[in-house]
């Protein structure tokens, strides 16, 4: 087959258009610092790119959610602390009511439990973020409604609104993590105020509390404490899960490093290449391509 000279100048002329488009995108990779901004630059890089900033995504909104999560768990341990302080103050006073009582000392015990009933019921419709802390999932309602009756005879009544269940964030792929007790579980529903008022309407009356109000007293005290050491326990979970992200977000920021910058030594050397063999070949065609019409006049 004869190869004419036309051919061997089109055939030149599309290498070195080649080699120009080569260099161009290796100028280009080094003056963005980006090895592929399109997905025709490497269709299989840039899908793993679209991956890896899809993990991102997801890997920021699980910190986003556990920075809130801690949130809602320290106003809920710093709210259970005040309650087991009330609630050791109400224990205080069921001592010093059987210590030589009488009707003027039980009725000033009478009006301390008063005001511990309703702080404790203020304090349990604490919120965070706008958040009622201890409704359960029920977050938009205060839990607790306080109700006073003047009578006769006065009663107080405590209401529970919510529900037994636990707010749950996901802090990972198909993972959650419980952040925050319901006051079902801390407080046994209405338990610990129906005993405290219990409690109030004994000194009202001039008598000291039962035994077994005393006794109950004492276990749900107990109870506003476990459930503050189960939401220490619940930070640190969140804590280490914190740690498990941070570490994942730099592998994924690595990974994504590697598929989508450029690596600046590489693309110099081979910018220097292509340089290299776009010079050679120019050399070559100026003494291969047919003379023009002017090689002949001069």
């Amino acid at each position: 087959m004869r190869i004419t000279e036309g051919t061997i100048a089109s055939d030149f002329l599309i290498n070195v258009n080649r080699s120009n488009e080569r260099l161009l995108t290796l100028q280009n990779q080094l003056a963005s610092g980006k090895r592929v901004e399109k997905v025709s630059d490497d269709p299989t890089a840039a899908d793993m790119i679209l991956r890896l900033n899809s993990a991102l995504g997801r890997n920021e909104q699980y910190q986003k959610n556990i920075v809130d999560g801690q949130g809602f768990l320290e106003t809920s341990g710093s709210t259970l602390d005040s309650i087991t302080s009330l609630v050791q103050q109400a224990q205080q006073i069921v001592v010093e009511s059987k210590d030589g009582p009488d009707t003027t000392s039980l009725s000033a015990l009478k009006n301390q439990v008063d005001e511990i009933i309703s702080e404790a019921v203020s304090q349990a419709n604490a919120k965070f973020n706008g958040k009622f802390i201890f409704g359960g999932t029920e977050t938009s309602t205060a839990p607790y409604v306080l109700t006073e009756n003047a009578g006769p005879p006065p009663t107080t009544t405590v209401a529970f609104q919510g529900n037994a269940n636990t707010v749950h964030y996901a802090t990972g792929d198909g993972m959650t993590q419980q952040v925050g007790v319901s006051g079902a579980e801390a407080f046994g529903g209405t338990a610990l105020f129906d005993v405290m008022i219990r409690i109030r309407d004994s000194l009202a009356s001039g008598n000291v509390p039962s035994a077994a109000d005393t006794a109950t007293l004492d276990t749900l005290a107990q109870t506003v404490t476990e459930s503050g050491s189960k939401v220490g326990s619940l930070i640190q979970g969140l804590d280490n899960t914190t740690t498990h992200l941070t570490d994942q977000k730099t592998q994924l920021q690595n990974l994504l490093s590697s598929q989508k910058d450029t690596d600046v030594a590489e693309a110099t050397l081979n910018l220097k290449q292509e340089e290299t063999m776009l010079n050679a070949a120019l050399n070559v065609g100026a003494q291969i391509l047919p003379k023009s019409l002017m090689d002949y006049l001069t």
